[in-house]
């Protein structure tokens, strides 16, 4: 089967868990013995014999309209002479013309208006004119690529059950077009890299067990705020305990004036090096994920669960789809820093549930979370569609 995979995010240039599911999905499928070939954005000097990269203008909010313009055009070029069996397309578009072959796109998040009201209501005390700005246009503009891409395609693959409802109620999608398929982690690849230099420890003076993990985009609906919040909280018991902050974003600067008189708060920036992250990730007491308003299926919380670490999420839509209350981590209020800095010194003061619900949580993603599983049920997505149509 030939399969044209196009993607906006793709390594290099990956932002968050779409480009990490782009990376391992076409790797995967790959080495399955798909014949696939990857459009996305970049310099057309990067360009190898399966992965072609278009030009295009960096304009905010538009960015997917210029791009999925010029990966049309290349794909129609790319057909004649490859082609292909079936289109994946990774996250939304706004499509205007179908590829007159199978399409199948996999639906990360919806970022509909109604999510967007949630965000500015939650951002009262650090709302400004660029914050409205992003969550009422980048919502809007995301709630029509959303439609397009959905009424395009023949089938839908999401990671979660709660973004299937979503898709079937703002997306107007017949339930039989939606396939849920949970993100998966490459366990094999994770397990082998070593991570015994604890160089990167010693470079910020954190300690084993001794600090508090938050890896992710810095926005404001991932809540970091409230962890930083909670964080206070549990510093007045525990006064050598750190928090380390993993990742970059457009609320960055906001988070490290909340954090200005906060001793023991290490922002790090964005962490490229698996090797580094899963270094963090092991030597930490445990992995945060405050979100404030809704998740679908974060990587962090995988990456989380493969090094056998406990995780705290917020009980929004998604988490509760990975994170089982009290056997591999905890469900925390939204918005809620005094509960969350509860659940933190819980977790602090006991060393042997940290490590039974780090068991637990690698058990459970060695069984539902696994990519040999996501890749398996792709191709069977791959096979129905392309049956039912041809």
């Amino acid at each position: 089967m030939k399969v044209c995979f196009i993607s906006f995010e793709y390594p290099p240039k990956v932002i968050g868990g779409m480009g990490t599911y782009a990376e391992q999905l076409v790797r995967g499928l790959d080495e399955r013995g798909i014949d696939i070939y990857t459009i996305t954005r970049g310099d057309e000097a990067c360009r190898d014999r399966k992965t072609y990269r278009v030009v295009i203008p960096d304009k905010l909010y538009w960015r997917r309209f210029y791009f999925i313009r010029e990966a049309i055009s290349l794909f129609q070029k790319l057909n004649r002479l490859y082609k292909f069996d079936l289109v994946h397309l990774n996250g939304t578009y706004p499509i205007i013309r179908g590829f007159n072959l199978p399409t199948v796109s996999t639906l990360h998040a919806i970022p509909n208006l109604k999510q967007a009201a949630i965000g500015l209501k939650l951002s009262k005390s650090y709302k400004s004119v660029t914050d409205i700005k992003h969550l009422v246009l980048k919502n809007s503009v995301g709630s029509m690529f959303d439609v397009t891409t959905v009424q395009a395609s023949d089938g839908i693959i999401c990671p979660s059950p709660s973004l299937a409802r979503d898709i079937i109620l703002y997306c107007f999608a017949h339930e039989q077009k939606i396939h849920v398929i949970p993100n998966g982690i490459d366990l094999k690849t994770f397990d082998e890299i070593e991570c015994f230099n604890s160089t990167l420890l010693n470079h910020y003076d954190i300690q084993r067990d001794n600090f508090i993990l938050y890896v992710g985009r810095l926005s404001f609906v991932k809540g970091v705020q409230y962890l930083i919040e909670a964080f206070k909280i549990v510093q007045n018991q525990h006064p050598n305990l750190k928090l380390v902050i993993v990742g970059t974003g457009d609320f960055e600067d906001q988070l490290r004036k909340i954090s200005r008189n906060v001793t023991g708060i290490l922002f790090l920036g964005h962490i490229e090096s698996v090797r580094a992250k899963k270094l963090l990730y092991e030597a930490s007491l445990v992995a945060v994920l405050p979100s404030s308003a809704y998740e679908v299926s974060p990587m962090s919380i995988l990456e989380s669960m493969a090094s056998g670490k406990p995780v705290i999420a917020s009980d929004v839509q998604g988490n509760s789809f990975m994170v089982k209350h009290g056997k591999n981590g905890f469900l925390s209020k939204p918005r809620d820093p005094v509960n969350l800095a509860k659940l933190i010194n819980i977790l602090y003061e006991d060393r042997a549930l940290r490590r039974r619900m780090g068991m637990l949580g690698r058990e459970l993603v060695e069984k539902e979370f696994a990519l040999d599983r996501m890749l398996s049920e792709t191709l069977k997505v791959y096979d129905s569609i392309s049956q039912r149509l041809f």
